[in-house]
C-alpha cells in the first residue's frame, strides 16, 4: 500500500485509489490474507525510515549494553512486560517500552480517570547513558503515530462499505493522535544464544508465536548488528519475523522485491472486534539463530496502537460477540468472545488486556 492511497484522518474526499485500497487491505488482513500490510511512500518517506533504522535501533543494543546500575534505573517496576526496560520476559530479548508523546502518560487521559499502572507508569530514560535515545525516540513514534491514523482511517472507510450499520471514524476515534494517546512503542534488542541449552529452553524463537493485544501493530523493519555495533547482512537466511496465516501456513515476511525503505502493519486482537471479525489478529513469532553463539544480534522497533484502558472495543451496530465468534479462527479467542454477556456490544479494553485462561 502507498501512503498517497490512505486518507487523512477525518476527510470526506473521495479516495483516488479506493479499489485497489480496498483490494490490498483485504488481501492482507482477511480470512486469506497473512495479517500484514507493507506500507511504502516518497522519497522523503524512506529517508525517515532510513535514518531511524540506521541511528534509532541500534541504540536497543547499546541500551542492552549499559552498566547493571543504569538499567535498574530505568527497570520496569510494578507492571509486567508493559513499562521501561525488562529483559527475558518474552523471548530471548531486551525491550524498552515508551510513550510516543508524554513521559507520564496519564496527562492524556480526561479528567476523573483512573490511571491505571499497567498503562500508564511513568516513563524512564536513559538520558545520561544514551543522550540520542529520547530524542530520536519520540521523532519517530510522533511520525510514525500519524501513519498508523492514517491506515486506521483506511480501514474505518473499509469496515464502513462491508458492515451497513459501522459506525464512521471508530478506528480514528480510538486510535487518537500522539499527544491524546495511550499508544506503546517498543525498541527491541534479540540477543545471541550464549550457550546450546539456552537456546533449547527457548525453542530456538527470539520471539515464542503469540498475537499483540492491541488495534494495530506499527513494525521498523529490523536490522542486524555484529558484536562490534556494526551493521551487517544476517548470515543465516532463515532468521527473522514469521507469520502464521489463517490456514496454518508459516511464512517468513521480507520487504517485498523492488520496494526501498518501508514499515510494515499487523493486526491485533482488539481490531477483530472492532472490525465485527472483518479483520484478523495476526499470529507470529521472531526465529533465532540455528546455533549458539551466532555473532550477530537482531534490533527494531514497534508501536502498538490501542485505545485508552477504560475506553470501549465497540462492535459494528447490529452484531452481536457471537457473530463475531463465528468469525475467529482461534478457538480460545473464540470462547473468550462467547464468554461475554450476550447483551455486550463491546468490551472495555482493560478489561481484554487482563483476560486470563484465554
Amino acid at each position: 500500500v502507498d501512503l498517497t492511497w490512505l486518507p487523512e484522518p477525518g476527510s470526506c474526499s473521495e479516495l483516488e485509489k479506493a479499489e485497489e485500497l480496498a483490494a490490498s487491505l483485504d488481501a492482507a488482513f482477511g480470512p486469506e490474507g497473512l495479517g500484514l500490510v507493507c506500507v511504502t511512500g516518497d522519497e522523503a518517506f524512506e529517508a525517515s525510515i532510513c535514518r531511524w533504522r540506521n541511528e534509532l535501533l541500534p541504540l536497543a543494543q547499546r541500551l542492552a549494553r549499559l552498566p547493571e546500575e543504569s538499567k535498574d534505573a530505568i527497570r520496569e517496576r510494578g507492571t509486567l512486560n508493559v513499562n521501561n526496560y525488562s529483559k527475558g520476559v518474552d523471548g530471548n530479548r531486551t525491550g524498552f517500552y515508551f510513550h510516543p508523546a508524554v513521559d507520564n502518560p496519564a496527562e492524556c487521559l480526561p479528567v476523573g480517570v483512573t490511571a491505571d499502572p499497567t498503562f500508564y507508569s511513568p516513563n524512564l530514560w536513559p538520558d545520561k547513558d544514551l543522550p540520542n535515545l529520547r530524542p530520536l525516540a519520540r521523532e519517530a513514534a510522533v511520525e510514525l503515530v500519524e501513519v498508523g491514523r492514517r491506515l486506521a482511517a483506511a480501514v474505518d472507510w473499509r469496515c464502513s462499505q462491508v458492515h451497513p450499520h459501522y459506525r464512521p471514524g471508530t478506528l480514528q476515534r480510538l486510535v487518537a493522535p500522539a499527544e491524546k494517546c495511550n499508544h506503546k512503542c517498543r525498541l527491541i534488542c534479540y540477543h545471541e544464544y550464549e550457550t546450546a541449552e539456552q537456546r533449547a529452553a527457548f525453542k530456538g524463537m527470539w520471539a515464542p508465536p503469540h498475537k499483540d493485544t492491541g488495534l494495530l501493530t506499527i513494525l521498523l523493519p529490523g536490522i542486524f548488528l555484529d558484536s562490534t555495533g556494526e551493521q551487517l547482512t544476517c548470515p543465516d537466511p532463515e532468521v527473522g519475523l514469521y507469520v502464521k496465516d489463517r490456514k496454518g501456513k508459516i511464512v517468513q515476511i521480507r520487504k517485498p522485491d523492488g520496494v526501498g525503505e518501508c514499515i510494515f502493519f499487523q493486526v491485533g486482537e482488539a481490531l477483530q472486534v472492532v472490525s465485527g471479525g472483518l479483520y484478523h489478529a495476526t499470529e507470529h513469532c521472531v526465529r533465532g539463530p540455528p546455533s549458539h553463539g551466532g555473532g550477530y544480534e537482531r534490533a527494531t522497533m514497534a508501536v502498538f496502537l490501542q485505545p485508552h484502558g477504560h475506553e470501549e472495543l465497540p462492535l459494528p451496530e447490529g452484531m452481536s460477540m457471537a457473530e463475531v465468534a463465528e468469525r475467529a479462527y482461534d478457538g480460545l479467542f473464540r470462547m473468550f468472545l462467547l464468554y461475554q454477556p450476550k447483551e455486550a456490544r463491546g468490551i472495555n479494553f482493560l478489561h481484554f488486556c487482563q483476560r486470563e485462561g484465554f
